[in-house]
């Protein structure tokens, strides 16, 4: 996969979204479900709560990924 920078950044996130659903389609979904939550508009991007919702929301979905994993051992 290679960002190309003349893209816009959705077109970049749509090429990462393609690489990362080939490689892992269960965390690609989880990742980008989740992805909206740094989507703010402020200048400055988002703020540390929104960035620490995004670590929560992400690990509660990898959390729930572990434990079907686990329950189907």
């Amino acid at each position: 996969m290679e960002f190309k920078l003349d893209n816009s950044l959705a077109d970049n996130l749509a090429l990462l979204k393609a690489e990362v659903e080939r490689s892992d389609p269960e965390c690609a979904k989880i990742l980008f479900d989740n992805l909206h939550l740094l989507d703010v508009e402020s200048e400055a991007g988002p703020s540390r709560a929104a960035i620490g919702e995004f670590h929560k929301a992400v690990l509660k979905g990898l959390e729930a990924l572990q434990r079907a994993a686990e329950a189907k051992s």
